[in-house]
């Protein structure tokens, strides 16, 4: 039910984003057969083989309690129970889907995170998607790599690739200007973060 950020090599995070926390999934739940009025047991989330939290459940026709303990940071450990309201919307082909209502904005949701005390929407712990956490500097270093690519190179390290056959001059050295100045902003980046000076960045590109 839940999944665990990673980080790579000169990457930084401006957001927490939503693999990095403990989620409670409607379809999930769904799936398993745990919506029934009635129903209780445990939810556990792990990385691995090893397990990274679980919580408590509880099904009523119209919501869902959960009971778990929570820190605060540098805190003590605090009992917590949350009552998460459901609501149902009519299918295209029949029949009903069942949502999670977000405690604290009220909306229709499949999924609910625990970043903090409770369980709320991606949109109220402000959370984005892994996938927007590419920092500018990869995108640049990509968009380098992928004009090198289509010239026949690959490697940024190695001389820049010649004129494919058939290219037009003009088409080479404008992709060629874009490649340099996509690598030349990226290093800038890196630099600027971690404190060094243009004079770095030079040296990194060989320029």
């Amino acid at each position: 039910m839940g999944g665990s950020g990673s980080g790579n090599y000169l990457r930084w995070s401006t957001k927490s984003t939503t693999g990095s926390q403990h989620r409670v999934d409607i379809r999930w739940l769904k799936k398993q057969g745990y919506l029934r009025p009635g129903a209780s047991g445990l939810l556990s989330w792990s990385r691995g083989d090893e397990q990274t939290g679980s919580i408590g459940y509880r099904m009523e026709h119209d919501r869902m309690i959960l009971n778990y303990r929570h820190r605060p940071h540098g805190g003590e450990w605090e009992d917590v129970e949350q009552t998460i309201s459901f609501d149902r919307t009519s299918c295209n082909y029949g029949g009903l889907r069942t949502w999670l209502l977000c405690p604290r904005c009220w909306k229709r949701v499949a999924l609910l995170y625990g970043a903090g005390r409770y369980f709320f929407c991606r949109h109220c712990y402000n959370l984005t998607y892994g996938s927007q956490q590419v920092q500018r500097y990869d995108r640049l270093m990509m968009k380098a790599r992928a004009i090198r690519e289509r010239l026949g190179g690959s490697d940024p390290s190695m001389p820049f690739p010649e004129k494919p056959k058939g290219m037009h001059w003009d088409t080479y050295q404008r992709l060629r200007e874009e490649s340099e100045q996509a690598n030349h902003l990226s290093w800038l980046l890196i630099g600027k973060q971690f404190g060094f000076d243009d004079g770095w960045v030079e040296d990194m590109i060989g320029e």
